[in-house]
């Protein structure tokens, strides 16, 4: 995980707590190719979510981890990639569609970008 990653992984790690229905692990995986960044639960509901922090196209993901979202959501499951553009002001949340290209998914106008914004995305991410 970049420099820029683990900032955005320590302002999600410090949104949590003292949420006793979120719960965030950072995963550190080095035998498993393409699997995400983060493995989340928010109100029940578990997601998967990779850490981005680049302008690069398609986010900069490897084909290990477009096979992994994709395979994953697939089986029904959850996953979703938070980029953190290079100016680090700017939030988008994303997914993998086919044929492997990283989209971005609508998301409400938070109240207080400042506050709400990251917050607001999290609980997006786990749907």
């Amino acid at each position: 995980m970049s420099t820029k990653e683990s900032k955005l992984w320590k302002k999600i790690n410090l949104l949590q707590k003292g949420r006793k229905d979120w719960h965030l692990t950072r995963i550190e995986s080095s035998t498993i190719n393409g699997i995400p960044d983060v493995y989340g639960c928010i109100e029940g509901r578990s997601f998967w979510l990779e850490l981005k922090a680049t302008d690069a196209k398609n986010c900069g993901l490897s084909k290990f981890q477009v096979n992994w979202h994709l395979n994953h959501q697939q089986a029904g499951g959850t996953v979703r990639i938070l980029n953190a553009h290079a100016s680090q002001t700017e939030l988008e949340l994303l997914e993998i569609r086919e044929p492997g290209v990283a989209v971005p998914l609508p998301r409400p106008v938070p109240r207080r970008p400042d506050v709400d914004n990251l917050y607001s995305i999290l609980i997006q991410a786990s749907y």
